[in-house]
């Protein structure tokens, strides 16, 4: 149960992170977006890790006719979101302008529209993914906040809340702080930068290639950043409200899926 609750709590915030990261110009725009993207992809590696039983175990099945449908579609999702998964890590690498230039392709407009895109269908495969599980991740909350006697576990739900107030309070602080360094820096270059100068800095940064300013607004960032306001909480909810609309009516249909099953066995004639 414990490794349950563990892969919960690591999903919820690879899915936080992940929701950043779709919005390039969240906090100090590409040295975050890069960090954490790498970081995402050594938590997908443990998260594999996690999972690497049910991988092995059905990998081995996969042609079993006797698999059950909603085994082979999850097993078919999962490979489809790694391999999106890859694409935005490899595609990320391929253009990083901080943390791994020297292995960027410099100018490669198709790689910046593949990441973007890449990114798209993981954002659309993760909505699946739990809509397709979501009756497991409520049975795992029920247990998690309910006792035995059905009693709700006070104890728990104060540590989550208090988990969700702190890191709400350090994505805030993180904000502020990175707004803050940047109003600091563009009113020092506005006090002791002339206009020649400032003409003659913008010619060689464009020479040599994107500027930090670009770096912080997410310019660099394949087919435009996806825009939308920068704020992460307003992202989080934007990008959440997007699964939701993905999530329900696959958990509702799926729900559908299994109620015609089970009517259609009990209608079957039974071999005599």
């Amino acid at each position: 149960m414990k490794k349950n609750y563990t892969k919960i709590v690591l999903d919820l915030m690879l899915a936080i992170t992940f929701v950043l990261l779709m919005n390039p110009r969240v906090f100090d725009g590409l040295p975050f977006h890069e960090i954490a993207g790498l970081i995402i992809g050594v938590a997908i590696l443990f998260h594999i890790g996690l999972n690497y039983q049910w991988v092995v175990n059905t990998t081995k099945k996969i042609l079993d006719p006797k698999l059950p449908k909603k085994t082979r579609f999850s097993y078919l999702l999962n490979v489809l979101l790694l391999i999106s998964m890859v694409a935005v890590i490899i595609t990320g690498i391929l253009i990083s302008k901080v943390v791994l230039p020297s292995l960027a392709i410099q100018g490669s407009h198709t790689l910046r529209e593949l990441h973007g895109l890449s990114a798209d269908a993981t954002l659309a495969f993760v909505g699946l993914h739990v809509g397709v599980h979501w009756q497991w991740v409520m049975s795992i909350c029920k247990k998690a906040f309910k006792s035995k006697t059905g009693k709700l576990r006070k104890d728990v739900l104060v540590s989550v809340v208090l988990s969700i107030a702190i890191l709400a309070g350090g994505i805030q602080w993180f904000s502020s702080t990175t707004s803050s360094n940047n109003s600091f820096k563009q009113e020092q270059m506005q006090q002791s930068g002339q206009s020649s100068s400032a003409s003659t800095e913008d010619t060689t940064n464009t020479q040599q290639g994107p500027t930090q300013e670009d770096f912080r607004e997410g310019k660099m960032h394949g087919k435009g950043g996806h825009g939308g306001s920068s704020n992460p909480f307003l992202v989080v909810l934007n990008y959440f409200a997007i699964w939701a609309a993905i999530i329900i009516p696959t958990y509702y249909l799926e729900k559908r899926l299994l109620r015609n099953k089970r009517k259609s066995k009990r209608l079957d004639p039974q071999p005599s």
